[in-house]
């Protein structure tokens, strides 16, 4: 059994995360899948901005056509999304959007922690960066 494979059957709880792993999204989506779970690849390497960062979101979560690549409608789209089944995000590219624009990972972790919260759907996991930047470092590891 994989570490992946006991945070899943342990019922991950609800939260955001930095998890320390070097598997791959081929390996990770399947494993997270055939325990049930909806797994949502959310990578923003390359990203540098807040527009990017919401496209990003727009295709990684399926957003609807008229989703308005603002705060408001990521939070808005995502709680409207949300089935109450747990699902699994695995946000790979954090790092490298957090130099360029620390806002943007700031308020995206507000409301990806927000959405944990309400629906109770989303663990979102940050694979972890050779460092823990002060915006992260009170995230719980698992």
């Amino acid at each position: 059994m994989t570490e992946l494979r006991a945070l899943l059957d342990a019922g991950l709880r609800p939260g955001v995360y930095r998890w320390r792993s070097s598997l791959s999204l081929e390996q990770v989506g399947p494993r997270v899948t055939a325990a049930g779970w909806g797994f949502v690849p959310l990578d923003t390497t390359g990203v540098l901005d807040k527009a990017g960062f919401l496209d990003v979101c727009a295709t990684a979560f399926d957003l609807p056509r008229w989703f308005g690549r603002n705060w408001d409608a990521l939070a808005d789209s995502l709680s409207d999304r949300s089935t109450g089944e747990p699902e699994l995000v695995l946000w790979d590219g954090w790092r490298e959007l957090l130099d360029h624009d620390h806002d943007t990972v700031d308020v995206a972790l507000q409301i990806f922690s927000e959405d944990t919260k309400e629906s109770g759907q989303l663990r979102v996991l940050l694979r972890e960066a050779e460092d823990a930047p002060d915006l992260i470092s009170d995230l719980p590891v698992v």
